[in-house]
């Protein structure tokens, strides 16, 4: 009897300290329309440097799209890199993005382009991992928007 009193006691406990740390983990709303806002703004400047993409506004309107159904943190992500690739568009066109970030730029894309064609040795035989494309596409998306490591 104490034992059982003793592990519902704890489950409380347990329960109650999780309560709090969800809120932290859930984004709002608010946030991803901020984020969104965020996003149109950095595609507004890419647009007067005439720099601006389709899939810049892909991004957003990916983004908008995911608000009705509540994936606030998926659109907070979407809204993130629509706004970092824009913003590396326009650094390109005004002449800050140094040298060195073109190396890198060029060591990224080598390093992609030996990802994938090793992915496609590994699908021809059957060992293709899970992830590895959507690793990949991953990759892909940071160098559009400067993260070349």
């Amino acid at each position: 009897m104490k034992t059982s009193r003793f592990f519902q006691g704890m489950m409380v406990a347990a329960l109650l300290a999780a309560v709090p740390v969800t809120a932290v983990w859930a984004a709002h709303r608010s946030e991803a329309e901020a984020a969104i806002a965020a996003a149109k703004a950095a595609m507004e400047k890419a647009a007067a440097a005439g720099v601006a993409t389709d899939e810049i506004s892909a991004l957003i309107e990916k983004a908008e799209g995911l608000l009705p159904s509540r994936q606030y943190t998926k659109a907070i992500e979407a809204s993130s890199l629509a706004t970092k690739e824009a913003e590396f568009a326009v650094k390109q066109t005004e002449g800050t993005v140094d040298a060195a970030a073109g190396e890198q730029k060029a060591l990224a894309e080598r390093a992609i382009s030996d990802a994938e064609a090793a992915r496609k040795k590994a699908s021809e035989v059957g060992g293709e991992w899970r992830d590895t494309g959507k690793m990949i596409k991953q990759a892909e998306d940071a160098v559009k928007t400067g993260e070349f490591d």
